[in-house]
């Protein structure tokens, strides 16, 4: 069974005590799911009030633009803190872990209109030209600062990017993470134009056919309010647990 200690954080583990352990990032500030807090029980809101002042502390030194913070893997907020957390508009977010062995998963035919390429230096530029459209979704700023994160990423050994071809035209990408828990799958997505065509589940096909070469599991996070977990359950993924975050910016963003 898989769990989300198995995420990549792509950061360091720089403290821990009995209340949290923290995790950061110096070339990836903008980076929430790299500079958070990972609470190690669910505080009372005079506890979580005392922690989250040594969070705030520190992104304000460190010119981070953000606090975020995760409870332990399958608990709730306790209704006091959920309370000072509405009060304060922290943004919440639920998020589901989801594995699949390849022997489960159900493989499509192959769509002759749809290709599958590892990414080289040759079309690096490429992947990340698609992925900054997607990640300005979020922000200019954040899909611009996003982009040398991606050269970094690159360099990783552990890690592979793959494109998904429409046509011959560029129309989604993802990035796998291969350790010793298996192969996760990370940043999946399609370009809105190219949505509905089997593209996802081309890139799913292949990432599966690798994990069975290997013979390891594949596993991901997918947001719960996302329809995207949906494609997962109907290809045979198992439901493991759930992971409960909070984040508040503390800087604009545009």
């Amino acid at each position: 069974m898989v769990t989300f200690e198995a995420i990549a954080t792509h950061s360091t583990l720089i403290d821990e005590n009995d209340f949290f352990s923290h995790y950061y990032n110096s070339e990836a500030p903008f980076r929430y799911d790299s500079n958070f807090f990972q609470l190690k029980y669910s505080p009372i809101k005079v506890e979580f009030e005392l922690i989250e002042t040594m969070h705030w502390t520190f992104s304000e030194e460190y010119d981070l633009t953000h606090v975020k913070f995760y409870w332990p893997e399958n608990q709730g907020i306790h209704p006091d803190t959920l309370d000072y957390l509405n009060q304060e508009e922290y943004g919440l977010e639920k998020l589901e872990l989801y594995s699949i062995t390849p022997s489960d998963f159900a493989v499509t035919t192959e769509n002759p209109d749809i290709s599958i390429q590892v990414v080289t230096y040759d079309n690096l530029n490429i992947f990340k030209s698609i992925n900054y459209i997607e990640d300005k979704i979020i922000s200019t700023s954040f899909a611009g600062a996003k982009q040398p994160f991606y050269d970094k990423l690159f360099q990783d050994e552990s890690i592979t990017f793959l494109l998904a071809y429409y046509k011959g035209k560029a129309a989604g990408s993802c990035i796998i993470v291969e350790s010793a828990e298996g192969l996760e799958l990370d940043d999946l997505f399609t370009l809105k134009e190219y949505r509905l065509r089997g593209v996802a589940k081309a890139l799913l096909d292949y990432i599966i056919k690798q994990a069975a070469s290997k013979q390891k599991i594949v596993f991901l996070v997918a947001d719960a309010e996302d329809s995207p977990k949906e494609m997962y359950l109907k290809s045979g993924f198992n439901y493991e647990g759930f992971r409960i975050g909070a984040q508040k910016m503390i800087k604009g963003d545009d």
